[in-house]
């Protein structure tokens, strides 16, 4: 099976591919750097992180108990949207066979937990 997969991702050019999308979806991610929660955003291609911190200034994690991150999985979770917790982090690993107006909407809703758990957040200072 890898083989074959591997056959696809050369016939379709997929490599091209990613690296014609990723600007959209690498910048779209590190426009919400600006966030009072979101410590650093980082990524290559298609895959990304977004860590989060309690604190910008100090980077200060949100505690365990304190649900931080556990809050953007489930407001993510409500927008439509699955993200995998890594650590102080949320990683964002679309299909490579992702469109463009796709990646759009992934933004819009990870955009939108992120709002969600910065007022979430704000309950905890």
């Amino acid at each position: 099976m890898a083989i074959e997969a591997i056959k696809i991702y050369r016939e379709t050019d997929i490599a091209a591919r990613v690296r014609r999308l990723a600007p959209q979806f690498q910048d779209g991610l590190r426009a919400l750097a600006t966030s009072p929660i979101v410590g650093e955003v980082r990524g290559v291609g298609l895959i990304a992180a977004v860590e989060l911190v309690k604190d910008k200034a100090s980077k200060v994690q949100f505690s365990r108990r304190s649900g931080g991150r556990r809050a953007l999985r489930e407001r993510a979770h409500a927008h439509g949207l699955i993200v995998r917790p890594l650590g102080d982090s949320v990683a964002l690993c679309p299909p490579l066979v992702i469109e463009p107006g796709e990646i759009d909407e992934m933004l819009a809703r990870f955009t939108q937990a992120l709002r969600d758990t910065e007022s979430y957040a704000a309950g905890l200072q």
